[in-house]
C-alpha cells in the first residue's frame, strides 16, 4: 500500500518534521498526535498526513515557550477549518515579525542617528497593527 494512503511512518514522519522519532513517542503518549489504527503485518505504527502540520505547529508553540497543557488547548482550538486557517496565517505572521526582527537587529548598528527613528516610529506602527489584529482574532476564535 502506498505511504499516502496509509500515512507517514514514524521515522518517516520524524524526518520530514525535522524531529527526533522520540519527540513524536513523546507527543503521542501526551496525546498531542495520534496515530492511525495499525493496519499491516508487522504492527508499523502510521500518522495521517496531517499530522506533519500538527507537529510543525506542535514546535511553533514550543518555540513560544508554551507548555504542554496550554498547546493541549490550542491543539483543540484547531479542529475547525476555519480555524486552521487563521492560525496558519498566524503562524506566517508570527514568522514574518521574527524575521523582521532579525533583520533590525542586523541594521541597527549600521543605520544613522535619523534612520533609526524612522525605524522605530515604523516598528510601534507595525506593533499597533499587531496587537490590533491580534484582537480581532481572538475575538474571532473565542
Amino acid at each position: 500500500m502506498d505511504v499516502r494512503k496509509k500515512g507517514y511512518r514514524i521515522g518517516e514522519l520524524a524526518h520530514l518534521a525535522k524531529v527526533n522519532p522520540r519527540t513524536i513517542d513523546f507527543y503521542t503518549r501526551e496525546g498531542l498526535l495520534e496515530p492511525l489504527d495499525r493496519a499491516d503485518a508487522h504492527q508499523h505504527r502510521y500518522y495521517p498526513a496531517t499530522s506533519l502540520d500538527r507537529l510543525h505547529l506542535i514546535k511553533h508553540l514550543r518555540g513560544r515557550h508554551m507548555s504542554l497543557a496550554e498547546i493541549r488547548d490550542q491543539l483543540k482550538c484547531v479542529q475547525r477549518p476555519e480555524q486552521r486557517e487563521v492560525i496558519q496565517t498566524l503562524q506566517l505572521v508570527c514568522q514574518q515579525i521574527d524575521d523582521l526582527q532579525h533583520q533590525l537587529k542586523d541594521l541597527s548598528p549600521i543605520a544613522p542617528q535619523t534612520d533609526r527613528a524612522l525605524v522605530m516610529v515604523m516598528t510601534v506602527e507595525a506593533m499597533q497593527k499587531v496587537a490590533t489584529l491580534t484582537a480581532a482574532l481572538t475575538t474571532l476564535l473565542a
